[in-house]
């Protein structure tokens, strides 16, 4: 299986040898970036494989070791140059399959979901729980590439030993799905309590959000705690089978998977997008978006080059974890990483923070201050701001990246340096340009490699992760224990937009967990104020954005507004009707006209 530009892509192995490379000529024709012409020869003994290298000039690698020959495995990775292929099955193959169309999307489709694959998703898990704890794969890469073979879906994993439920995993395919959490509790615990349920497990099929979707659940106890997984799969339906058992054997090895790698969450997954040519802080948790993977895979190509790169997102995005990525994964590592800003301050304090400063005074006096240019040598800057840089520094700079050459304010004699410059930008220099702002020579230095940082808004299938590793993060810090959050809080996280991205996320976090309890989830009512109102405005909002009649903005809101009294009340309409200011009658009625249902009168 190939995790090509094109989607995943399956090559079934015929006869004891096949070619891999871009010939066309080929027996595994893979005309993608890095493969050579004739890369490498695997060979079929029985039930075992072995693969060899032809020569190539990237050469071959296994398991991110480079070889010469080895014997695959199930599961093995092997990367050939940029692409990344994984050994799914070493048994005979039918020469009918040889040469398969490749998938038209990522995910396979729902009607192509067998028991084999998900027992070899039930296989990766069950690595990933053996794997000592550097290990760079994560449960969230595995659980969503599980879920997307399923035609997309939500997982949840709690622990259930309190009375309200709090997250120990969420991965979704669609950032979406994690606002219907509470739904989904909603749903197990009303199926779970009906007659004709099992006590432990259950099956249903129900809303995700506006989607209809096959519910499973399990309650089970794993290390003398109890704990409930949820999964929802809005594009399968079991027909001769049901992933059920599969399913309850994963819930155990996650919460195994879980302890063992406590607090470890490695920014790359194996065979998506290079972890071998672009290393990330330990601060930098990048998640499995896809804004994120098609930014780490754009910014490999300026790992090399000693060209000036522009890093363009709003506040709190993570553009100095960015540039230090660039700078460590650069052969400038050894040399210092340096940053610079230039906003909050006055143009000479700017010009003397960069370039530095050179005062002489009588006999002997003086002063001398390094700038942060020359601090930098044999390594890389990162100025952040460079959009509120002043135009005459702006010309100081240009000369610098034609020239190599620093000079400090006062001084008489130029200093040549080498240094690679980063740049972060909040907004597009091309809009300042146009208005007289910003050089036009320096916006095109600068933009040789150009990159868009997502924010959070736009990744927000990121968030249960980033959640996680800044809740670890805090515990440790303030020497105490929480059981993770509840349901309703992902929900109103999920919801809100995060305008200043990782930054305010790491806030958030931080005041969560002092607020917490020690011992206790984490619970809606800890939130900040504009946190719980975020479900209710973001409910509000029409299904299509550029519907701007009245109606569907006042009928939305009024859906929500009622959903919301419904919730507060545990479902009794005379109590929500008192919230909502309207009579009992006139409750039913509207509920009546959005198709609303509440459990109590």
């Amino acid at each position: 299986m190939a995790y090509a530009p094109n989607g995943v892509r399956r090559f079934p192995l015929s006869g004891r040898e096949s070619i891999l490379g871009s010939a066309e000529d080929c027996d595994v024709h893979l005309p993608y970036p890095g493969v050579a012409a004739r890369h490498v020869r695997v060979i079929r003994d029985g039930d075992s494989l072995r693969v060899e290298d032809l020569g190539s000039r990237k050469g071959l690698l296994v398991n991110g070791e480079r070889v010469s020959t080895a014997a695959l495995q199930p599961l093995d990775e092997i990367r050939l140059g940029n692409l990344a292929i994984l050994v799914e099955d070493a048994g005979q193959a039918p020469a009918a399959q040889r040469n398969p169309e490749p998938a038209a999307e990522p995910a396979r489709a729902p009607t192509a979901v067998t028991g084999e694959r998900l027992l070899a998703h039930v296989a990766s898990v069950s690595h990933w729980v053996l794997a000592d704890a550097e290990s760079q794969a994560t449960a969230e890469s595995l659980i969503s590439r599980l879920l997307q073979d399923f035609g997309g879906g939500i997982l949840l994993l709690l622990q259930a030993e309190e009375r309200t439920p709090s997250i120990k995993l969420a991965v979704a395919t669609d950032s979406r799905w994690l606002a219907a959490g509470e739904e989904l509790l909603q749903q197990v615990e009303s199926h779970r309590r009906s007659p004709a349920a099992r006590s432990e497990t259950g099956t249903l099929v129900g809303p995700l959000l506006r989607d209809s979707a096959w519910i499973s659940y399990r309650y089970f106890t794993a290390l003398d705690r109890s704990h409930l997984m949820i999964t929802a799969l809005p594009h399968f339906r079991p027909g001769e089978w049901s992933p059920e058992p599969g399913l309850w054997a994963l819930a155990d090895l996650l919460v195994l998977g879980l302890v063992h790698h406590l607090g470890r969450y490695e920014p790359l997954v194996p065979g998506r997008g290079g972890q071998h040519e672009l290393r990330l802080p330990p601060g930098l948790i990048v998640g499995e978006s896809v804004a994120m993977k098609r930014l780490l895979e754009a910014m490999r190509a300026a790992v090399d080059p000693p060209v000036p790169v522009l890093l363009h997102g709003e506040q709190g995005t993570g553009k100095e974890q960015l540039a230090r990525s660039l700078h460590l994964s650069s052969q400038r590592r050894n040399g210092p990483f340096v940053v610079a800003s230039a906003a909050g301050a006055a143009a000479p304090q700017i010009e003397a923070d960069l370039f530095g400063l050179e005062l002489r005074g009588k006999g002997e006096g003086g002063v001398r201050r390094e700038g942060r240019l020359a601090l930098a040598h044999g390594g890389t800057l990162f100025l952040d701001d460079v959009d509120e840089l002043p135009l005459p520094l702006q010309a100081r700079l240009v000369r610098f990246l034609r020239s190599a050459e620093v000079e400090p304010v006062g001084a008489l004699t130029a200093r040549r340096i080498s240094v690679r410059l980063i740049a972060g930008t909040r907004v597009k220099l091309d809009s300042l340009v146009s208005r007289g702002l910003f050089r036009l020579d320096l916006a095109h230095m600068l933009a040789a490699s150009s990159f868009d940082v997502p924010p959070l808004r736009e990744r927000r299938e990121d968030l249960p992760l980033l959640l996680q590793a800044f809740l670890n993060k805090f515990c440790h810090e303030a020497g105490k224990r929480v059981q993770g959050i509840t349901v309703d809080v992902l929900s109103a996280l999920a919801a809100y937009d995060f305008p200043g991205n990782l930054i305010e996320l790491e806030s958030i976090s931080r005041q969560l967990v002092y607020l917490c309890p020690a011992g206790e989830p984490i619970r809606h009512n800890l939130l900040p104020d504009r946190l719980r109102a975020a479900p209710l405005q973001a409910s509000a909002r029409p299904a299509a954005s550029s519907d701007l009649e009245l109606r569907h903005w006042v009928g939305a809101a009024e859906e929500a507004a009622i959903r919301e009294a419904l919730q507060r009340t545990r479902g009794n309409k005379l109590r929500a009707a008192k919230l909502l200011g309207v009579s009992r009658a006139g409750l039913a009625m509207k509920m009546e006209r959005h198709g609303l249902k509440s459990k109590r009168g």
